[in-house]
């Protein structure tokens, strides 16, 4: 029958290779270019960097240029009795010298505020020794190398999402495509049963059961479809693509296998996982807080260097300009013991910081065991998906010569034939699977391949 030639292809039905691990390379270094969290991530150390390079632009000198020009009026007044000190001394000069050459003057008032008044100058302001912008610097320098580990991090785990995803997308359409096959038969196998019927051959019951699983097919059918378009729809989120935008899938030409001991892989895990050098950089911003916090004991000098000119009215002239030197120190000698709690706050969030480190370590080496576990786990399911799927085909070659025989039921046939759909939607559900769980062991101990 044309219905036995096509249900022995279904135990063949697992997607073949189309383009190998290439093809799932090109999307993810596309993925790691693309995606929108990962520009995110970029800005953020870019952001950083420029924080880092304002924290050491301030050991440099700031020059400035300030203009004031100021109308006043009232104000004190500062009274000189020149005429009441001076004028008798001038009378007695005139009497002595038989003359009038010294003239009487009047007293003096001095305004406190001159009517008209501008001052223009360039500053210059140099940091001698600022504890605060020293540790500041610091803190800026690692808080940037803690931006980009955390996108390397990020990078780490969008690897291990697009792999999974992919894996998703090909496995739902090896499904998909073996539910195709399996309709073909069960079409043709309601064809064969309405002429069986016909012909007076089978009872009327024959014709409903085929109809009967060529619904329950259908019904299938949809969901398998359904569940492609999702995981299509994700992939693509994930490379930030057109949610619809197809893809190629391919199936791996041998799957990646694991030989080092778990010891190993958690050394390694320990070693490269980016959690606790974000961790280790936490603590050092910390540390540095604290000695930030502590030299705040300490006075801050500054050089501070004018040349302007000074007058009443706006004239850049040798009589108008000045020069002036200051050595400034600032020293907060009591500021109700604030910084001492401050102090204290920063030691207590360094403490926290080491004990998560700490906590970070036994975390890690807790989902090595249980992602290695799932590893093992899932390269046995393969052997037995194996075993079932070569069971279901000798089980259905078997009933298949019995059923042309006329020795055995169209019920065995349609169970036989489905038992074997099954062990292969297994089979590829268990490869598939396999590989989502490698990808999760490279993401846990960070020995995948970064794209950089």
């Amino acid at each position: 029958m044309k219905v036995i030639n096509l249900l022995c292809k279904v135990a063949l039905l697992i997607p073949v290779a189309l383009y190998g691990q290439e093809r799932l390379d090109d999307y993810i270094r596309y993925g790691l270019e693309n995606n929108l969290v990962i520009k995110q991530k970029i800005a953020d150390c870019r952001k950083s960097l420029e924080a880092l390079r304002e924290a050491r632009g301030m050991f440099y000198p700031g020059i400035s240029f300030i203009a004031r020009y100021t109308r006043s009026e009232g104000g004190r007044v500062i009274e000189f009795p020149a005429g009441q000190l001076m004028n008798p001394v001038f009378m007695t000069l005139n009497a002595l010298t038989h003359s009038t050459l010294f003239s009487p003057i009047e007293d003096q008032e001095i305004k406190f505020l001159r009517p008209k008044e501008h001052e223009t100058k360039l500053r210059m302001t140099q940091p001698v020794f600022s504890p605060e912008l020293y540790y500041n610097s610091k803190i800026k320098k690692e808080m940037s190398l803690y931006s980009e580990v955390d996108n390397e991090q990020y990078r780490r785990e969008l690897i291990a999402e697009i792999k999974k995803a992919y894996y998703n997308v090909a496995m739902a359409e090896g499904i998909v495509r073996l539910l195709e096959e399996t309709g073909k038969l069960l079409s043709e196998n309601v064809r064969v049963s309405k002429r069986l019927f016909e012909n007076d051959r089978v009872t009327r019951d024959v014709v409903y059961r085929s109809e009967a699983e060529l619904s329950a097919w259908e019904q299938e059918y949809q969901k398998a479809a359904s569940n492609k378009k999702i995981a299509i729809a994700y992939f693509n989120f994930l490379l930030n693509r057109d949610m619809d935008e197809p893809l190629i899938t391919s199936f791996p030409d041998s799957l990646p296998k694991i030989y080092e001991l778990s010891q190993q892989y958690t050394t390694l895990a320990l070693k490269n996982r980016e959690e606790l050098e974000k961790l280790e950089k936490y603590i050092n911003i910390t540390d540095f807080k604290v000695k930030m916090d502590r030299a705040d004991r300490l006075p801050d000098i500054y050089l501070v260097v004018d040349y302007g000119f000074q007058g009443e009215e706006y004239r850049f002239n040798k009589k108008q300009d000045y020069f002036q030197a200051s050595a400034v120190l600032t020293w907060n000698l009591f500021e109700g013991y604030r910084n001492r709690s401050k102090i204290r706050q920063a030691l207590l969030e360094k403490s926290i910081a080491e004990i998560k480190l700490e906590e970070a370590r036994k975390q890690i080496e807790l989902e090595v065991l249980s992602v290695l576990s799932e590893l093992l786990a899932a390269e046995k399911g393969i052997i037995s998906a194996e075993k079932r799927l070569l069971n279901a085909s000798e089980g259905f070659r078997l009933v298949k010569k019995r059923y042309e025989e006329g020795e055995a039921s169209l019920l065995e046939f349609l169970d036989a034939r489905s038992t074997l759909t099954r062990a292969s939607e297994n089979l590829i559900i268990s490869k598939f699977t396999y590989l989502s769980c490698f990808a999760d062991f490279e993401k846990v101990t960070a020995s995948g391949n970064y794209y950089k």
